[in-house]
């Protein structure tokens, strides 16, 4: 049975692979296995059941099958209904999560440290859900997931799916961020407060991205210094500075 490589990604890109209904990655820490496990004996059905290590020592996880939107990111990617499913199925993500604790001798990994009690998904980009009939109905790539604050969860796909950042780096061009932050928002039923506060994480996170990419890009990863090179330091600053600008609008 021929492997055929799956598109998206930059930490595992051109490893993650699918053979038959199956998907094959290099192996997640333990704790996100643990995770996963417990996702499926809580009857979530949005995320891939971890199936085990096949020969090469690589997780086999289940094949979920449906569009992945990827750059250029296509238009049907914009609707308003799967922007709302996408938080519908985050916060379904979220109630299922609430009963697990890390098994017995397990740990999250050392640059996974826990910032909350919630075990999120926190990567919630565009190439990171499933969608099907123009909902969402899966979320894939869980090797970042670890307790935290659940609003951080929902800020960072927003930032990915409103998009949150300057709409000179939007993925579709004429559309109202403000306003699609406001859908997104009231799916998640925040009130102004709420939304504030993220705003505040986002702020953060920008700022530790910055950091944190910049240090990538020159150890030589390819992923990360292709998004360096391609001008990730003056994205992120136009962010930041969208973000403040707005603020208020956004907190409604």
């Amino acid at each position: 049975m021929g492997e055929q490589p799956l598109a998206g990604g930059v930490d595992n890109v051109g490893a993650v692979l699918r053979i038959g209904d199956t998907v094959r990655k290099p192996s997640a820490s333990p704790a996100v296995r643990a995770f996963l496990t417990h996702l499926a004996d809580a009857g979530f059905a949005g995320a891939p059941r971890w199936l085990g290590v096949d020969d090469r020592g690589r997780d086999v996880l289940d094949f979920i099958p449906g569009d992945v939107a990827i750059p250029p990111y296509p238009a049907w990617a914009a609707r308003e209904e799967l922007l709302v499913s996408v938080a519908r199925l985050q916060r379904s993500l979220h109630v299922a999560s609430a009963g697990f604790r890390l098994p017995a001798g397990l740990t999250w990994p050392e640059h996974r440290n826990p910032a909350g009690e919630l075990v999120c998904h926190t990567d919630l980009c565009l190439e990171n859900v499933v969608v099907r009939e123009g909902r969402a109905v899966a979320f894939v790539d869980f090797d970042m997931a670890h307790p935290v604050d659940p609003l951080f969860d929902i800020a960072i796909a927003a930032r990915h799916w409103v998009p949150l950042r300057d709409p000179a780096d939007g993925h579709w061009p004429g559309v109202d961020h403000v306003r699609r932050f406001a859908v997104f928002a009231e799916a998640h039923e925040l009130p102004g407060a709420e939304r504030d506060r993220l705003v505040g994480m986002l702020l953060r996170f920008l700022d530790q991205a910055l950091a944190n990419m910049r240090a990538k890009a020159e150890s030589g990863h390819p992923g990360f210094a292709a998004l360096w090179a391609d001008g990730y330091e003056d994205m992120n600053r136009r962010s930041h500075k969208w973000l403040q600008e707005h603020r208020s609008e956004l907190a409604g």
